[in-house]
């Protein structure tokens, strides 16, 4: 046992002695080489969109560059594309911005680039700034909200170190004061959220808590319509729209939105006898019939209402406003009047219901055997 433990010690050492430091020569990595540290200056911002350091006006925003803000210098050596985080070290009384940034070793004198603000807007791939849909996607309504993307652009000298700034970092965004309001503007209307709809494109502005006054970032648009939707405090939904809306970035606006009650299903009529209805909802709606000199109407189960030279006028009742009823017929195809009066009627020779005098099915239609009425609420 003895001889065998001697056996063992004897070759842990020469293990240990073939993993020394003599024997084993690693070649020493070069540095990096250091980057290149400027120092340049911006102008004051113009007036018109929000920083941290904003204050609203009432007719104007008045926007200021802010100590240890980002923003992201871009640009491009040999075909590979960089981005340099630009701080803000200090901000002068006249609101001139100092800022300082690092750009790689080796970056050619007069190197062409692109300032974006904040840092967090340029693209991932560094080519540029981002769409948007994708900047403006998640807004709470208030100036505290990053509502402020600027773009601009310049050169960097690496010779003697510095940046020629070429184009000042514009605003890219319109903002808005936004006030919700009543159809008539008597009263204010408290949303969560507000939905605005450009085109193809949604931009959703969720407040903390419901609120009337709300400050919006827009992409600029030249005749276009925006239509808005909100959820009031009271759950119901309201809306309104405008048609060939025109804004600038770099302005800001203040508008009121005077918005309606959605248009919803408030009951159903159905023929149940003659001149009689039910209501899926009580008290919303009425049908009244009138005639013809020669006229008069009849309840079929099958037929519903039917007969020649009678007329049927939808009407709400108090606290109510229609904005469109859908007739069914006795099988079930349609017509809609979306005008008041709202109304559906026959002649003395043809017993063909008709809406806006078109009829619903000529020779094939028979009679009306329900009503949907659409509308809401009066403000």
């Amino acid at each position: 046992m003895k001889t065998t433990k001697l056996f063992f010690m004897a070759a842990l050492a020469l293990t240990f002695a073939a993993c020394s430091n003599d024997d084993n020569n690693f070649a020493q990595q070069p540095q990096k080489a250091e980057g290149i540290t400027i120092t340049a200056q911006l102008a004051p911002k113009t007036d018109g969109a929000t920083t941290r350091a904003v204050e609203d006006k009432t007719t104007y925003i008045e926007a200021k560059w802010a100590e240890n803000e980002h923003i992201a210098i871009l640009y491009e050596v040999s075909s590979t594309k960089y981005v340099a985080d630009a701080t803000i070290t200090a901000v002068d009384g006249s609101g001139t911005a100092t800022i300082t940034f690092t750009v790689e070793a080796g970056t050619p004198n007069n190197t062409a680039c692109t300032l974006v603000y904040p840092l967090s807007a340029a693209k991932d791939d560094h080519t540029g700034v981002k769409d948007a849909a994708t900047l403006l996607a998640a807004q709470d309504g208030t100036l505290s909200a990053n509502l402020d993307v600027r773009v601009g652009a310049g050169t960097i000298q690496t010779t003697t170190p510095g940046l020629t700034v070429t184009t000042q970092p514009e605003a890219q965004f319109a903002i808005f004061k936004f006030t919700t309001k009543n159809s008539n503007g008597s009263a204010t209307i408290n949303v969560k959220p507000l939905t605005i709809t450009i085109g193809s494109d949604n931009y959703v502005i969720t407040p903390a808590s419901a609120t009337s006054e709300l400050y919006v970032a827009l992409p600029a648009v030249s005749g276009q319509t925006v239509s808005f939707s909100a959820t009031g405090s009271d759950s119901k939904t309201y809306t309104c729209s405008k048609a060939s809306v025109s804004f600038d970035a770099g302005k800001y606006y203040q508008s009121t939105l005077k918005m309606a009650e959605a248009e919803t299903l408030l009951t159903t009529i159905t023929a149940t006898a003659k001149e009689q209805a039910s209501y899926s909802t009580a008290n919303v709606a009425t049908v009244s019939f009138s005639y013809t000199a020669g006229g008069s109407s009849a309840y079929f189960a099958n037929w519903g209402w039917w007969g020649y030279g009678w007329i049927a006028t939808v009407n709400a009742a108090a606290g109510y406003t229609i904005t469109k009823c859908i007739f069914y017929d006795d099988a079930n195809r349609t017509a809609t009047d979306s005008e008041a009066p709202f109304v559906v009627e026959t002649t003395e020779e043809d017993k063909t219901p008709k809406v806006n005098g078109m009829p619903i099915l000529a020779d094939t239609s028979k009679g009306i055997k329900k009503i949907d009425v659409y509308g809401y609420v009066t403000p």
